[in-house]
């Protein structure tokens, strides 16, 4: 015989029932209630673990219909997105969820991690599933969990509520994947996740291109909201656990992509295409800092001011356009390297040669060349009707009358350039301050031919920029010789 509740069990009653009817609306208050899978040496089925990137990660999925994380490896993000699949098919009527794998393996796991976590759900909380073991249809939601593998054609005809992509950067198709299904949901005004760790064996690919133009803390010109899961983002990883990991990987470049410390370090490219050091380029970013100042809306930058009797010497890869490179100009302290201030952007050919004249002049009138190459040559003559031929770099100083005033990068200065540069870099003798500069130097690499250029869909205009910035300094002239006499200066220390 069952004997009827009392009052206090029927309050408790009630009151869960309006906590499971929370949680069906609420993905961040239905996860308390989802066990997964933590195998051995771990803890078998055990409570999710709300560690507070994964939190913040549930409260995105709400305010955000397009997300891009970057991550390292084994944060938990895998198991959230399989979470959210479910809470997504479970409680809304006429859902299609994708989710997206490298391949028929990895997608089974994938849906795996889903069907887990409905099984270990309260049962109240639990949808009718249909006896499938290729999908997941929820029959009474008309809904359904679909695993796709990474084809040319996967997801083709498919409208969607939901399209996840786990381990993106692995795709062997995540290109045709995007654009064949999920572009179409986030046009039709659905949502789209897409997680990764960073290839090392693949260089600005398609899914690196969107990370770069998503944007943090909001969507970025492509839409997408990017977030970054650092090595860190677990508990019991500290710097101790990185060093003993690292000692012990059989490919440290590997161990450092899979366990990344910044976005710059996941997207670098590998340690045997980059031109540049990467290791002195990560440490180099510790440097960077924001500007004191920004003028004229953010063309004209500034971290140091400029003190009584400094040297400095400056150079300007100088572009024309509303779109593709972009003109910049720096400014770096004489003696130590140390970045001060640039031009950066895409002004006018008259307005870059005036903010170029007007920051130098402020600088003790430093002392700068200007790649005359393309319409550098513009810049040059303009720099000059404002009076400033005096010390500016001339090829030809014994006819500084001569059309030849500047800096021409060519097949026989553009190697020394460079291999100036690098030296500079792995010594750590300069100093950028802009990150934008440092994130453009770990995009530098060596091609198959092995000539040294911009990554494909990178710029390169800041280090082309510090490349002929760091030959100014075996130029320049702050006295009394003649504008343009070479002066030979030892290295800097």
């Amino acid at each position: 015989m069952t004997l009827p509740k009392t009052l206090e069990g029927r309050r408790a009653d009630l009151a869960l029932g309006v906590e499971y009817a929370l949680a069906e609306k609420r993905f961040d208050l239905w996860l308390p209630y989802m066990r997964i899978l933590d195998p051995p040496p771990g803890g078998g089925i055990v409570p999710f673990q709300p560690w507070p990137h994964l939190m913040e990660l549930a409260q995105a999925f709400r305010q955000h219909r397009l997300i891009v994380i970057v991550k390292s490896k084994q944060v938990g993000v895998s198991w959230l997105v399989g979470g959210y699949a479910v809470h997504t098919a479970a409680y809304h009527e006429g859902a299609q969820v994708s989710l997206f794998s490298k391949g028929q393996l990895e997608a089974s796991d994938l849906l795996g991690k889903s069907q887990f976590i409905h099984d270990h759900l309260p049962a109240d909380l639990r949808g009718t599933l249909a006896p499938l073991k290729s999908e997941m249809v929820f029959p009474k939601k008309h809904s359904r969990i679909l695993p796709l593998p990474s084809t040319e054609d996967a997801g083709v005809g498919l409208t969607s509520t939901l399209v996840g992509m786990d381990e993106a950067d692995y795709h062997d198709y995540f290109a045709e994947n995007y654009d064949i299904a999920a572009k179409p949901t986030a046009d039709a005004g659905g949502q789209v996740i897409i997680v990764s760790t960073v290839n090392p064996m693949r260089l600005n690919s398609a899914f690196q291109r969107l990370v770069k133009k998503a944007g943090d803390g909001e969507p970025g010109e492509n839409g997408f909201v990017r977030f970054f899961l650092p090595y860190t983002v677990r508990p019991g990883r500290d710097e101790a656990w990185y060093r003993a990991g690292l000692a012990a990987a059989d490919d440290p470049w590997v161990f450092t992509k899979n366990y990344p410390r910044t976005l710059e370090e996941a997207l670098a490219p590998s340690k045997r295409l980059a031109y540049l050091d990467q290791d002195a380029l990560v440490a180099m970013l510790d440097d960077c800092r924001e500007p004191v100042e920004q003028r004229q809306g953010g063309l004209v930058r500034v971290w140091r001011k400029p003190v009584v009797a400094g040297k400095y010497v400056a150079f300007g890869d100088c572009a024309w356009g509303e779109k593709g490179s972009y003109s910049c100009l720096g400014i770096a302290d004489f003696q130590t390297g140390e970045q001060v201030a640039e031009v950066y952007g895409r002004p006018t050919l008259d307005e870059a040669a005036l903010a170029n004249v007007t920051l130098c002049k402020e600088y003790n009138r430093a002392y700068v060349g200007i790649e005359e190459n393309g319409e550098g040559r513009k810049v040059v003559e303009k720099m000059r009707e404002l009076g400033y031929g005096e010390r500016m770099f001339c090829r030809t100083p014994e006819h500084p009358e001569a059309k030849s005033r500047s800096w021409l990068t060519g097949s026989g200065t553009r190697p020394i350039m460079l291999a100036d540069l690098e030296e500079a870099v792995r010594l750590r003798l300069i100093v950028p301050r802009c990150r934008e500069a440092v994130q453009e130097m770990m995009q530098f690499i060596r091609t198959e031919a092995g000539r040294p250029q911009a990554a494909e869909g990178a710029y390169a205009d800041h280090v082309m920029m510090w490349a002929g910035l760091w030959q100014m300094r075996k130029h320049a002239n702050f006295g009394g010789r003649a504008s343009g006499e070479v002066v030979s200066l030892p290295r800097l220390a």
